[in-house]
């Protein structure tokens, strides 16, 4: 699950940079902006939100967002909308966002002690192979199809759609017990540490 959605992130923001590239040079820098925003805005809340909930849910519940993403990607791919475009980098971001605390908080709540090391090595690995992947699919994609864009969009839509079939595999875990007192809690011990 996390492998395809690293790379879909990564074949979908190569996408963008080349689309952009051609369309208009100055966007290229926004792409990797726009993606790392989410992470920057929203990642102490999609910390929260794990605790909050089971993590199990959190990462089905994004997949199911990846998928309306990636139809609305489709979209801007058939249109040639370079603003769309980016709109959807920056949901890409906000998907990234929400679904990295879970994934890495689930890891010790699935496996033993003895075998988390080997757990968090092996989804690294993924992660990193996925957007090196991701980098070179895109280029591919965007080299053969670059005149049929919905093709180039149909494949995120089905990298999208497989990725949430995985999830539904993911292991079932309770919620680690967060609760909003705790966090209007946590929100005023911070305030008086000031």
């Amino acid at each position: 699950t996390q492998f395809l959605g690293a790379f879909n992130d990564s074949v979908y923001q190569t996408i963008v940079a080349l689309h952009v590239g051609n369309a208009n040079p100055a966007y290229v820098p926004l792409v990797p902006a726009v993606f790392t925003l989410p992470s920057l805005l929203f990642s102490g809340y999609s910390g929260h939100l794990a605790d909050l909930v089971s993590k199990r849910r959190v990462l089905i519940g994004v997949k199911l967002f990846e998928i309306a993403i990636m139809l609305f990607g489709l979209t801007t791919l058939i249109s040639g909308w370079t603003e769309g475009m980016l709109l959807v980098v920056f949901l890409m971001g906000l998907h990234a966002a929400i679904f990295s605390p879970a994934k890495y908080g689930i890891v010790p709540e699935m496996l033993d002690d003895r075998d988390l090391s080997r757990g968090n090595a092996l989804l690294e690995m993924s992660t990193f192979v996925a957007i090196v992947l991701g980098i070179a699919g895109g280029g591919v994609l965007f080299a053969v199809w670059k005149a049929a864009a919905w093709r180039i969009g149909a494949a995120t839509l089905a990298i999208a759609a497989v990725g949430f079939a995985t999830s539904l595999r993911i292991t079932r875990v309770p919620a680690s017990g967060a609760t909003r007192s705790e966090e209007h809690t946590s929100e005023l011990q911070s305030l008086t540490n000031l």
